[in-house]
C-alpha cells in the first residue's frame, strides 16, 4: 500500500488525527512505536492493539518499528512507555551477542503477531560500516529472516554511514541479498533544529538515493522519518513516506528518545503546506501569499487555505500523498526522475517570483531548503546513474 503512513506521536489526539487521516484518505496508514504508544492501555494513551484495530478498521496499513535504532542511542532514556512492550528477555537490552540478538528479533516478532502487523525486523543506527553496528545489524538481518523468511528489513544510518560510497554500496549489495520483501529506510540525525530538513550533507543524500535504487529492483522501499524531503527517495523508487505533523514525525529526532530537562509546556507554530512548492511555511508566511494573489496562492497551496491546525494536518498529507502518487504512477525511473525534476524547476520558479514580490516574508533560504537542495541531490543521484 503505497502512499503516506503517519508516524507515532506523544501529542494529545494523535491516535484519533491518524486513524481520522487514514478514514479521509488523506493517509494510508501508521507506525506505532513503543516510544509513543503502551502495549497495554494507560490514562492518556490507547493501547497499541486498539491503535492498531483502528487503524485497520480505517483502511489502513499498521507497522510497529521497535525502534531498537532509537532506544540504543547514547542518552535514549525516555523509556516508560517503551518498557511496557518487554522487547527484551533474559540476556538483557543490547545485540552484541549472538543470544541478546536472537532474544530481541523474537520478542519484537512476538509483539507484531500480537497486533497483526507485519514482522519488521529491528535494527541498529550504523555510522560505519566496519564497525560493530555494521555487523550487528547484518547479523540480526538473518536472524530475522531465519525466523520468517517474508519478514520486512529495516537499515538506519547516519550521514556517515550514507555518505561511505563504496563500502555503503557493498552494504547494500549483502543487505539486497536477504530478497526481504519491504526494506524501511531511515536516515538518522545526531542533532535536529529547526522545522525546515537538513539536506546539506549532499553526499550522503546521494548515497541514500542510489542505496534506494539498488534496493527498490527487487523490493518495496518505505523511506521512514522523511515527510516531503523523501519525495527525493520516491524519485529514486521508494513507494511510501514516513510523515506527520510534528518535528519528532517529520524526521528521526534523536532529542525524542530522551528525557526533556526542560518539560515546560510548548505551543507549537502554526504553519501551512504549500504542495507545489514542497515547501511548509509559517502561517504568517501563507497568509502573505494569499494577499498577494488570491488564484495563484490557491495553485501554489494545492487546495483551500487550511482555516485551523487540524485541517492543516490533513492538508499536510494529502499533499504528500498527492505527489507520491503521481511519481509511483510513473513506472520507468528515468521518466519518474525527470517528472520530479520538473515539478522542482516550477516550484523554483514560483520561489523566485514570491521572493521578489513579497520577501522578507518567503525568502530565499526558504527555496534553499525546500527545493534547490533537493534538485541538486536528484541531479546528482540522477547523473550517475544515467537518469538526467
Amino acid at each position: 500500500m503505497s502512499g503516506v503512513i503517519v508516524h507515532d506521536g506523544r501529542r494529545p489526539g494523535h491516535h484519533t488525527w491518524a486513524v481520522g487521516a487514514i478514514a479521509s484518505g488523506a493517509a494510508n496508514g501508521v507506525f506505532i512505536s513503543p516510544f509513543s504508544t503502551p502495549r497495554f492501555a494507560i490514562p492518556r494513551y490507547i493501547s497499541g492493539l486498539d491503535f492498531a484495530r483502528n487503524a485497520s478498521s480505517a483502511g489502513g496499513e499498521t507497522i510497529f518499528d521497535a525502534m531498537t535504532h532509537a532506544r540504543l542511542l547514547v542518552g535514549s532514556n525516555r523509556t516508560d512507555l517503551y518498557d511496557t512492550w518487554e522487547l527484551w528477555d533474559s540476556a538483557g537490552v543490547g545485540v552484541d551477542t549472538p543470544l541478546r540478538q536472537q532474544q530481541h528479533v523474537e520478542q519484537v516478532f512476538a509483539r507484531q503477531t500480537e497486533l497483526g502487523s507485519p514482522h519488521l525486523a529491528p535494527t541498529v543506527t550504523i555510522n560505519s560500516v566496519s564497525g560493530d553496528n555494521g555487523r550487528y545489524s547484518l547479523e540480526m538481518a538473518w536472524i530475522a529472516r531465519g525466523i520468517d523468511e517474508r519478514a520486512w528489513q529495516s537499515v538506519a544510518g547516519s550521514r556517515e554511514f550514507w555518505r561511505s560510497g563504496v563500502s555503503l554500496d557493498a552494504h547494500i549489495g549483502s543487505l539486497v541479498e536477504l530478497r526481504a520483501p519491504v526494506w524501511v529506510v531511515t536516515v538518522t540525525n545526531e542533532l535536529v533544529l529547526g522545522q525546515t530538513p537538513d539536506l546539506a550533507d549532499r553526499q550522503a543524500y546521494e548515497g541514500l538515493l542510489r542505496s534506494i535504487h539498488s534496493l527498490s529492483e527487487r523490493s518495496r522501499v518505505i523511506i521512514a522519518y522523511a515527510d516531503m524531503s523523501g519525495l527525493l527517495s520516491v524519485g529514486a523508487g521508494a513507494d511510501t513516506i514516513g510523515a506527520g505533523w510534528d518535528r519528532a514525525m517529520r524526521t528521526f529526532d534523536p532529542g525524542s528518545f530522551h528525557i526533556d530537562s526542560d518539560a515546560g509546556i510548548r505551543i507549537p507554530a502554526s504553519y501551512v503546506t504549500q504542495k507545489n512548492l514542497f515547501a511548509v511555511l509559517r502561517r504568517d508566511a501563507a497568509e502573505a501569499i494569499e494577499r498577494w494573489n488570491v488564484s495563484d496562492a490557491r495553485r501554489i497551496r494545492g487546495r483551500s487555505m487550511p482555516t485551523s491546525d487540524q485541517i492543516e494536518r490533513v492538508h499536510h498529507l494529502a499533499s504528500i500523498g498527492e505527489h507520491v502518487a503521481t511519481l509511483s504512477s510513473i513506472r520507468d525511473r528515468a521518466a519518474r526522475v525527470a517528472a520530479l525534476r520538473l515539478q522542482y524547476e516550477s516550484a523554483a520558479t514560483d520561489f523566485d517570483t514570491l521572493i521578489d514580490a513579497i520577501g522578507p516574508a518567503v525568502r530565499v533560504a526558504d527555496k534553499t531548503a525546500w527545493v534547490s537542495t533537493q534538485l541538486e541531490i536528484l541531479r546528482a543521484y540522477a547523473s550517475n546513474e544515467g537518469l538526467w
